[in-house]
């Protein structure tokens, strides 16, 4: 029997918050000499990924498109910058990253979300809104750098961003990068 396949399950931003938020990104990454946070696209994980084995596939799809429901596209805005650590089985590692506001048509998409349990790849339920600028190879020195790096020049990074919530994807790994497997769109037919 082959491995499950790993989903994370997002919505990821529209152009042009995508590309100014991609170069925000690429910055924190070179002060904070890690990666990691690049080889997904600039997004916010809305539920706790999945891994579903391969035989479940249709299901799943089908059954995470009902769970999505129709749904109008909403604003989300994010509240400032977070420097966070988190855990990941016995390592503590660094998060850095720009708050989202915990508005009602993004906590009530997540709340369906989360009552789907099928194939759920964590037990981590507590749902903190956020946009990542690096994290997973991001050090306490690296995390650090960052910070001098703001206090030297506070403009170095924009304020907040804001956009419009209009799809929830599927991504799964395929070579090194996160890549679309399935998208819903709001207020559309979707499959």
């Amino acid at each position: 029997m082959s491995d499950p396949v790993r989903f994370v399950i997002i919505t990821a931003l529209p152009r042009p918050a995508a590309d100014v938020f991609d170069q925000a990104r690429r910055a924190v990454s070179r002060v904070g000499r890690c990666r990691a946070a690049l080889a997904y696209p600039p997004h916010v994980t809305l539920r706790t990924g999945a891994l579903v084995p391969h035989e479940c596939l249709d299901v799943f799809l089908k059954e995470i498109g009902q769970t999505v429901g129709a749904w109008d596209a909403f604003l989300i805005r994010t509240s400032g910058l977070l420097f966070t650590t988190y855990s990941e089985g016995s390592a503590r590692k660094q998060l850095i990253g720009y708050e989202i506001q915990k508005d009602a048509p993004l906590m009530e998409l997540n709340a369906r979300l989360l009552r789907y349990e099928k194939w759920r790849a964590s037990d981590r339920l507590v749902f903190q809104p956020h946009i990542t600028l690096a994290f997973d190879d991001l050090t306490e020195e690296g995390a650090q750098s960052v910070r001098v790096w703001l206090d030297q020049d506070p403009a170095a990074l924009p304020d907040s961003f804001q956009w419009t919530c209009d799809n929830v994807g599927v991504y799964r790994r395929v070579g090194g990068l996160w890549a679309l497997h399935t998208e819903w769109r709001a207020g559309g037919i979707n499959p």
